[in-house]
């Protein structure tokens, strides 16, 4: 049975899902994932996001709103988030949707808290092992609080929390990843938007002396304005390198490497469990609610990844870390054993179940 709502003249037949997430990758990614699915089912799916998240949506088959909200200063983001929230209370009583489903960040909150207004159903998801401000917000009057981590800090249990994983843009990729046969040893270096000028600062001097000890090669993600030092760098000291702003084909990286060296955010950590990665973590030391701390620990503690603060002795401890492993692979082997009993499999499929089933009613 259809039951058809327009909006701004368009006709669109029910069932009707609206996605917000907003702000970082880490929140946008695993929502891409859920609408591109509810899209390949014939659900209609509208998006909502901010400027910063739209850079994240490259292939995103639904209707994308760009939502205006300021990030500083603080009080300037209270009375953007207020506005918004107002604007998307008229908005949602137009569309009439089955449900909302928020990604966390700033931009999730004004769809979400709209439709908690208005009593529409309303699923959040939280990629962290911490519960962001978002979320936390949100969390209280939610029907359902989807998690990533078995334990998520700051979320009581719940009949209304269920696990179902991290959504990840790999998913389809991971049952079939082998072990790497690299006679060079590869890393593969990726700082995300919140650290990576570090990383494109202390980890080519650390590759540069291990190199004169044994072949090594790096893929290194970066910053624009660090591309083209980074590949002087390696290439006047004879290192195998990739360097790009971005690594479209990074799932092929993810396979070929034979260590990954990355921030703590939740999608790398999801990928790195997923690609079964032995994984050297760096929290970003200013991350929110030390949600990046809490990521690498979940791994630390489980044997599943080495974890190094960032502080002042950051390259020395690099050095002497990839040094071990690399003449000793059992270590590597170790820890890829250790991420695969954490993985979770069909982490989409497991979402769309839940929200199919608590608000779709199909």
């Amino acid at each position: 049975m259809t039951n058809n709502r327009s909006c701004r003249g368009v006709v669109r037949p029910r069932p009707l899902a609206v996605i917000a997430a907003g702000g970082t990758g880490g929140h946008v990614f695993p929502a891409v994932c859920l609408a591109n699915s509810f899209s390949d089912d014939g659900v209609n799916v509208i998006f909502f996001t901010d400027a910063r998240g739209a850079r994240y949506t490259t292939g995103l088959s639904c209707h994308i709103v760009r939502q205006n909200i300021a990030t500083t200063p603080r009080w300037a983001m209270y009375i953007s988030l207020i506005f918004n929230a107002l604007a998307r209370i008229w908005t949602l009583r137009r569309l009439k949707p089955d449900v909302v489903v928020g990604f966390g960040g700033y931009p999730s909150v004004p769809c979400a808290l709209a439709a908690q207004a208005l009593r529409i159903k309303t699923i959040i998801h939280e990629q962290n092992a911490v519960i962001g401000l978002a979320n936390k917000l949100l969390s209280k009057m939610a029907t359902k609080i989807l998690t990533s981590f078995p334990q998520t800090i700051g979320i009581r249990d719940s009949p209304k929390v269920i696990r179902v994983g991290n959504p990840t843009r790999f998913e389809n990729r991971y049952g079939a990843v082998g072990k790497p046969s690299n006679r060079v040893f590869t890393i593969l270096i990726f700082g995300g938007s919140q650290g990576s000028m570090v990383f494109a600062k202390v980890i080519p001097p650390v590759v540069r002396e291990l190199a004169k000890s044994f072949p090594i090669k790096v893929f290194h993600q970066c910053q624009v304005e660090a591309i083209e030092d980074l590949r002087q760098t390696y290439s006047t000291h004879g290192i195998s390198h990739l360097v790009s702003g971005f690594f479209d084909n990074i799932g092929e990286l993810y396979e070929e490497a034979d260590l990954v060296i990355s921030r703590a955010g939740a999608s790398s950590v999801s990928e790195i469990i997923g690609f079964q990665k032995p994984s050297i973590l760096i929290p970003f030391k200013n991350s929110i609610n030390g949600d990046q701390k809490a990521n690498a620990e979940f791994l630390q503690t489980r044997n599943a990844a080495f974890v190094i603060d960032e502080t002042d002795e950051l390259g020395a401890k690099l050095k002497t870390l990839i040094e071990s492993v690399a003449s000793d692979k059992s270590k590597l082997t170790s820890i890829a054993d250790a991420l695969r009993s954490l993985r979770l499999a069909d982490c989409t499929l497991n979402m769309k179940r839940i929200v199919t089933k608590e608000a779709l009613g199909f």
